[in-house]
C-alpha cells in the first residue's frame, strides 16, 4: 500500500513539474466550449416563458373562436366591431371586463348568450404590457421584424353578417411562423376565421 501511494504521489509530482500539454489544454477548453454553449441553448428561462405565455395565448383564440362559432351558429345576434376591433384589456382589468356578458371586453351588448358558451373571457398573460412581437409588420403599427413594442392582447373584429376573426399576437420570434403562415393579411397578430373570405384587416378592422 504503501508503495503504492508513493507511486501515486510520484506521478502526480512530475505531472506537476512538466505540466499539461497544448493537446491536453485543447481538448479541455474544447470540452468546455461545447458544455457551455449546451447549457446557454437549454437553459433560457426568458425564451421558454414567452414560449409558453404564446401556447396560452393560441389555446385562449381557439377557446374565443369555438365560442363565437357556436354563438353565431345558434342564432346568437351579431354586432359589427369597432374600426379597432374589440380589444381584451390593457392592465389591470377593470371590473367586469373578463365578463361573458355585455360588460366584458368581448362588446356584443347586453343581453346576448355568449355566456352560454363561454364562462369567462380570456385575458392576454402580460394584459397588455408592451412587447416585441413576432411577425414583421410596417411600423409604428406592426412590429418591424418583431422589434417595435406593441401592446400584448387579444381582438375580435365581427361584420354585421356574423362573419368574425380572432387576433392574438405572438411573443417568442420562434413563433413568427405561425403569424405569417395562418392565411390572414395582419402580419403582427394570430389569426382564425370563421369564413376564409373574411378579408382582414379589412373593414371592420384595421391595422396591426
Amino acid at each position: 500500500m504503501k508503495k503504492f501511494v508513493s507511486h501515486l504521489l510520484k506521478n502526480t509530482q512530475d505531472r506537476r513539474k512538466r505540466g499539461f500539454t497544448l493537446i491536453e489544454l485543447l481538448i479541455v477548453i474544447g470540452i468546455l466550449g461545447i458544455l457551455v454553449v449546451a447549457v446557454l441553448l437549454t437553459l433560457n428561462p426568458a425564451e421558454s416563458q414567452r414560449k409558453a405565455r404564446d401556447v396560452q395565448r393560441i389555446k385562449d383564440m381557439g377557446t374565443i373562436q369555438a365560442a363565437l362559432t357556436q354563438y353565431i351558429e345558434n342564432g346568437g345576434t351579431a354586432v359589427a366591431s369597432p374600426g379597432t376591433g374589440w380589444l381584451s384589456p390593457i392592465g389591470t382589468p377593470a371590473a367586469g371586463a373578463l365578463s361573458c356578458a355585455g360588460t366584458g371586453w368581448l362588446g356584443l351588448g347586453v343581453g346576448n348568450t355568449l355566456c352560454t358558451y363561454i364562462n369567462t373571457l380570456p385575458n392576454d398573460p402580460l394584459a397588455g404590457a408592451s412587447r416585441a412581437c413576432a411577425g414583421v409588420g410596417a411600423a409604428p403599427n406592426g412590429c418591424a421584424a418583431g422589434a417595435n413594442a406593441r401592446p400584448m392582447q387579444y381582438r375580435v373584429c365581427m361584420a354585421a353578417t356574423g362573419l368574425f376573426f380572432a387576433d392574438v399576437r405572438q411573443e417568442s420570434q420562434a413563433n413568427a411562423g405561425r403569424v405569417a403562415n395562418d392565411g390572414g393579411l395582419a402580419d403582427s397578430w394570430a389569426e382564425v376565421t370563421n369564413s376564409p373570405a373574411f378579408a382582414n384587416p379589412v373593414a371592420p378592422c384595421g391595422g396591426n
